[in-house]
């Protein structure tokens, strides 16, 4: 099974997904319209599809279960609220990637998709796999899936744009050593540089996480999962 989402998420992100939603306040349907038909949030008036979750809900058990593990309901509804929290963070930071000036161009989608290894047959790019894989793993037409890449790099861009901001002083990584290391400098010089990088990933969780929150209260986002999980 294709564990696109698992190629293309930054681990260091993850935690940040956590923190941020902790400070929404979702606001769940109440009744259902014909323009809230078959949605499963909305995120500032744009619409994420209740098939569109569903779908990167099943390729996420399919790689749990395909990788040894028994699927249970704990998993299940933990892979549920984790996408669904994806896909809402996706749809701000993409908007703010938009805002700010920043696009993917159709020239960057055509060679992700023409590398991509699940498209390739003996290594060369094959259009008839590309369809047919984006269709029976993805049920996903080839212009949805790359509407969705281009929307995940999107995101990304913007990401990489306020983690490259992201800058660590010689004193600060000392003081993080010493911190870390109950205030020895014994191994400092062989470990500076993987201590820099913990050092930037946490700052960058918290500056992402401080752009999150202050999007949110510009953002608003209403939830309508239980509504469809419930068949209404």
């Amino acid at each position: 099974m294709i564990s696109f989402l698992n190629r293309h998420k930054k681990p260091i992100f993850i935690a940040t997904v956590c923190i941020f939603l902790a400070s929404i306040l979702f606001m769940a349907g109440n009744f259902l319209t014909d323009s809230t038909a078959g949605v499963v949030a909305n995120v500032g008036g744009k619409k994420i599809m209740y098939k569109d979750f569903t779908t990167r809900v099943n390729m996420v058990l399919d790689n749990i279960s395909e990788n040894g593990t028994d699927i249970n309901e704990i998993i299940r509804n933990g892979v549920k609220q984790e996408v669904f929290r994806d896909m809402i963070v996706e749809e701000i930071l993409s908007s703010e990637a938009e805002k700010n000036g920043m696009e993917i161009s159709d020239f960057e989608i055509a060679m992700e998709v023409q590398n991509t290894p699940y498209f390739k047959n003996e290594g060369v790019f094959n259009q008839r796999l590309y369809y047919q894989t984006v269709w029976d793993r993805l049920h996903m037409t080839p212009p949805e899936y790359e509407a969705w890449r281009k929307k995940a790099r999107l995101a990304s861009k913007f990401k990489e744009f306020v983690y490259s901001g992201i800058k660590v002083t010689p004193e600060e990584l000392k003081s993080f050593y010493l911190a870390s290391n109950k205030g020895s400098l014994k191994n400092f010089e062989k470990e500076k540089e993987e201590y820099n990088r913990k050092l930037a990933q946490e700052k960058f969780l918290n500056t992402i996480n401080y752009h999150l929150q202050r999007l949110t209260t510009q953002v608003e986002v209403k939830s309508y999962l239980k509504e469809r999980e419930e068949g209404r």
